[in-house]
């Protein structure tokens, strides 16, 4: 009980940056819903990378054995079953509120899905596994659901006129944000002798961030988005500058400890998250401040 609760506390802090993010929250039961939705088809790919796993790849060098793992028993089937249960139960959230609301719905079902992970790993490697965990792949999973959700948003912002080709990026974007995030790691894992996959690792992530939080503000910009019977979770701002404030923190408290342990490349790869989602919530808080 004690790890799942952990597990949940960076979730939650991702779940109320997205409802900054889209400026509007869902009714509390939907987002119980939800959750456990992304947690019961964790479950799901989960038991698919498990059978995956039987595969065996012995004998592969490290590269190959990376790239496999990373893509075809990461990144496919967890991806795959998100998009799956944004499209069969985000309907009626949808059809009520608008196309914006796919992005609440991706990121919730990512970060359900992040949760049980994270859960998974505390029991096996402990607090030292959840603080890295924390501030890397839980927000990444979030980064992912964004990417989702904001591609959802295009494809279903016209209701006389679907756009396939918006539905396949969704699907398709987020599995290669989700590989290009894994596969270094993976192979770092592999061959512990090469330097350059962990020096690469926080460039990925700030250039994966930055994408999804600059396609999430193209998503939701205009009336479309939103149908306009919903209440702004944060108007004016005040909510996303606290937030920043938090993840500024977290960005100096990782860099001041890469100083002290001259590990600065995996200490970048922690602070990378927190700074991407400071820069963006402080633009967040000027603008909403200003009424723009």
């Amino acid at each position: 009980m004690i790890s799942l609760f952990i597990a949940f506390l960076p979730a939650l802090f991702m779940w109320e940056f997205a409802a900054i993010k889209v400026n509007f929250r869902l009714p509390k039961a939907a987002r119980k819903r939800l959750f456990k939705l992304g947690s019961r088809f964790a479950l799901l790919a989960l038991i698919i990378e498990l059978l995956e796993g039987l595969v065996p790849l012995k004998g592969l060098a490290p590269g190959w054995h990376a790239f496999v793992q990373a893509l075809f028993i990461a990144a496919i089937p967890e991806e795959l079953v998100k998009f799956a249960a944004v499209n069969k139960f985000g309907r009626k959230e949808l059809d009520e509120l608008g196309p914006g609301v796919a992005i609440l719905l991706a990121v919730g079902a990512s970060l359900g899905f992040a949760v049980l992970e994270t859960k998974l790993y505390v029991l096996g490697g402990g607090l030292g596994v959840w603080a890295v965990r924390a501030v890397s792949a839980i927000p990444m999973h979030g980064i992912f659901g964004f990417v989702m959700g904001s591609f959802m948003v295009l494809a279903w912002r016209n209701p006389m006129r679907f756009d396939e080709r918006m539905l396949v990026l969704a699907l398709v974007v987020p599995i290669l944000f989700h590989f290009a995030y894994d596969f270094p790691l993976m192979l770092h894992d592999y061959d512990k002798t090469l330097l350059w996959p962990m020096r690469l690792q926080p460039v990925i992530m700030l250039v994966e961030g930055s994408f999804a939080l600059i396609l999430t503000n193209h998503a939701v910009n205009g009336d479309t988005a939103i149908y306009g019977r919903t209440v702004p979770a944060d108007p004016r701002g005040h909510r996303a500058l606290g937030f920043a404030c938090v993840t500024l923190i977290l960005m100096f408290l990782f860099l001041g400890l890469g100083q002290e342990l001259h590990h600065g490349a995996a200490c970048a790869v922690l602070a990378a998250m927190p700074l991407v989602l400071t820069l963006d919530l402080g633009l967040l808080a000027y603008v909403r401040s200003r009424g723009v």
